[in-house]
């Protein structure tokens, strides 16, 4: 069970205006649903209302929701079932937002299988009202911890995970005023810069001909010249793919991140918000040859045997980046243990996910081309 972090909380009557009303796309989430109510209902500044949309399950997911509204009400926890949605999580979360009659301020969005920190809805409106430019601020991400009986594998895909999340969390620090995409693991918007996107497409906030919904919400937001943010002070914990292969593993997770993000700048074009990534994208190719060069000289310096040059500055140079990403491993990482530091300061380990990553983007952007009308 993850341990939440509660912060002391002061006397705030601005904040206790504020209206808040979370959404959560469920679609089978029957393992996880009553968690995620639970951490809605506990938070230090409470919601105007939970709504749980369920979206074409066929599982237990509605059956625990009603269960769960005999215990904290009908008012307070409301269950919608999407109607005639093929759109998936776009299509829900937008049948979610319409079927708001109030005027809350914010919207906090959040998927069915997030377990949350008791202060992130607070810590979400103190920094929308602090910041009335601001559209959206994510949480920072934690991965849940690992189920007992995990295998060796797992075990070794959990940490490069949670060792990338960490790093996530310290570029979000380092580029705090310009967060890359508002995720919807865990994420409060202003209601007025929803209701901005909405003008725009007269019913579509979350845009359903997209395999990355979020990521075109946030671009959008941008558009209209409103500021995206992430925050540390808001955390939340999400499961990981531990598995490689296959349905909901880790490479199908990755090339439908990946070639959705490469859909959206082809459809985009070069405008000013989305040039950054397809700068990143046009790099990939040569960071891939600048690793082969790179491994191909270690290889040539040790058949050789010509040690002397170990200290050359292709060696240097990954010795840095080593110490770097271990210092940012320390400082934002939680759920620290020896091999995880071994496999950061090593440095092989994660060039070795970094080489898979590469790969997938790659692929994936063969694949926005070649596959322009795959679904998700």
């Amino acid at each position: 069970m993850v341990k939440t972090v509660t912060k002391p909380t002061g006397s705030n009557k601005r904040a206790a205006k504020a209206r808040v009303v979370a959404l959560v796309p469920a679609h089978n989430e029957q393992a996880s649903i009553a968690k995620t109510i639970d951490c809605l209902m506990d938070q230090t500044y409470p919601l105007s209302y939970a709504l749980v949309i369920a979206d074409n399950c066929s599982d237990q997911t509605v059956k625990i929701v009603r269960k769960y509204q005999k215990r904290y009400g009908t008012r307070k926890l409301r269950l919608l079932k999407t109607k005639n949605n093929s759109a998936k999580k776009a299509g829900a979360l937008n049948q979610g937002f319409m079927s708001i009659k109030s005027k809350p301020d914010y919207i906090f969005g959040m998927d069915g299988d997030t377990i949350l920190d008791k202060n992130i809805i607070e810590a979400g409106v103190k920094l929308l009202q602090k910041e009335p430019n601001t559209a959206g601020v994510c949480s920072a991400y934690r991965t849940l911890p690992l189920p007992e009986r995990s295998s060796r594998w797992q075990r070794y895909l959990w940490r490069l995970q949670n060792i990338e999340f960490g790093l996530a969390n310290a570029w979000r620090v380092e580029n705090y005023n310009n967060a890359r995409v508002l995720p919807g693991v865990a994420v409060m918007f202003r209601t007025r810069a929803l209701r901005d996107v909405n003008k725009l497409h007269k019913g579509t906030i979350w845009a359903t001909d997209s395999l990355v919904e979020d990521y075109r919400l946030t671009l959008e937001l941008k558009d209209l010249g409103w500021q995206v943010k992430s925050s540390l002070d808001m955390i939340s914990w999400s499961d990981v793919p531990l598995k490689l292969n296959g349905k909901g593993g880790l490479f199908d997770q990755r090339q439908r991140w990946y070639s959705g993000t490469v859909d959206e700048i082809r459809r985009r074009g070069l405008k000013e918000h989305s040039r950054y990534e397809a700068f990143t994208i046009t790099l990939l190719s040569f960071n891939l040859l600048m690793r082969a060069l790179l491994y191909a000289t270690y290889v040539l310096i040790i058949v050789r045997g010509d040690f002397n040059n170990l200290v050359s500055i292709f060696l240097l140079l990954p010795l840095a980046a080593a110490l770097v990403q271990f210092y940012r491993w320390l400082k934002y990482c939680d759920q620290r243990d020896f091999w995880q530091g071994l496999m950061t300061i090593t440095l092989l380990p994660n060039e070795l996910y970094a080489i898979f990553k590469e790969f997938t983007y790659a692929y994936s952007t063969w694949l926005s081309y070649a596959r322009p009308d795959r679904a998700w």
